[in-house]
């Protein structure tokens, strides 16, 4: 099982979900930093390769990195993750997939439960990360941060930051029930998908 992006909604979710910090990567990701420094969040993650070398370049960890091996779908970035746990989940480009939610859910309890607050994990996608915000909006603790790469579509581009709030779970809640749910199959490379 898992959602599936209908055609009708991807115009609306190219606008960002949270704070959004433009100019060059240094001084987004500086910007980024520091709002997320004075929010303290419980949980932060980063979603997005790109999103996440430029918070390494200053000198920030999330505890939590989702990333697939490349930006623009194409340009492979090298991230250090030598001081994360390394995961893999599938998500399909334009789903968020059972897998994928559940892998994500299970670390942001493993995460919680780790009283140093060092432990950090990794999760790599085979497919595609970026419908995954929504989905660590909804299962993130109130006042975590979801941090991601804003392209440059219908604003500049940057960095945005999601301080999770009520009111932002309910935004992506009912984002997700504009979803429709498939069943997911997989034979060998191949995907398929039936609506339920």
């Amino acid at each position: 099982m898992g959602y599936k992006l209908p055609k009708t909604l991807r115009a609306s979710l190219r606008d960002p979900i949270g704070k959004l910090f433009t100019g060059p990567a240094q001084i987004a990701a500086r910007s980024a930093k520091k709002y997320i420094n004075t929010n303290k969040p419980i949980i932060t993650v980063s979603i997005g390769d790109y999103c996440t070398k430029t918070l390494f370049d200053v000198g920030f960890l999330p505890n939590i990195v989702i990333y697939d091996g490349k930006t623009l779908r194409k340009k492979k970035i090298n991230l250090n993750l030598d001081l994360y746990q390394d995961l893999k989940a599938f998500n399909p480009p334009e789903w968020i997939s059972y897998k994928a939610w559940r892998i994500l859910e299970n670390t942001i309890k493993q995460i919680q439960s780790y009283t140093s607050g060092k432990c950090r994990v990794a999760v790599r996608i085979d497919g595609e990360e970026d419908l995954l915000v929504i989905a660590a909006i909804i299962l993130l603790p109130l006042r975590s941060i979801v941090v991601y790469g804003q392209p440059p579509i219908t604003t500049d581009e940057g960095i945005v930051c999601a301080l999770i709030t009520p009111s932002l779970k309910k935004l992506a809640e009912e984002l997700l029930s504009k979803f429709e749910i498939h069943e997911e199959f997989i034979n060998g490379d191949n995907h398929y998908s039936r609506k339920v």
